[in-house]
């Protein structure tokens, strides 16, 4: 996140190269003081829920880092603040949290940078992490009901 660079605003990332916006995007999460440890448990979520239960997720490379980097990139929303005149005259405020549309190429490149800094710690701490999560909450309901998620991983379950 550190060498991301700089953060650009929205509205200028129109014709920048999918590596390019998908570094904008780490460097709006360092600007929104999303810590790294964050993006790192998101894509351990995701590890350990395609090791858990391969049957309710493709288990594609692809999948795989397109659902680390959504998770990631939608934590570095926009708070923007308006104010408007109301049907009875009144000045109203409003106030809605937003965020760059997530798709295309550029989750593809966030996800690999998000998943390539973490191996070490999935690599290490996977098997952990999802001992700790059964142990608090339970088994995932796919492991338990099989046949409620037998095809809900779709045409690529075999994979």
């Amino acid at each position: 996140m550190a060498s991301a660079g700089p953060a650009e605003i929205g509205s200028r990332l129109r014709g920048l190269p999918a590596e390019r916006r998908a570094r904008i995007a780490l460097a709006r999460l360092r600007e929104a003081g999303i810590h790294p440890e964050r993006l790192l448990a998101i894509t351990i979520a995701v590890h350990s829920l395609i090791e858990e239960a391969p049957q309710v997720v493709h288990r594609i490379r692809e999948w795989r880092i397109v659902a680390i980097a959504k998770g990631c990139h939608r934590l570095a929303s926009v708070y923007r603040p308006w104010t408007f005149i109301g049907a009875d005259g009144r000045v109203r405020r409003a106030a809605i949290q937003a965020y760059p549309r997530s798709a295309g190429r550029v989750l593809r490149y966030l996800g690999e940078m998000i998943e390539r800094e973490s191996e070490w710690v999935i690599e290490k701490h996977l098997a952990g992490v999802l001992a700790l999560k059964v142990a608090r909450y339970g088994a995932h309901p796919a492991t338990t009901n099989s046949l409620k998620f037998a095809t809900a991983a779709g045409p690529h379950a075999h994979l």
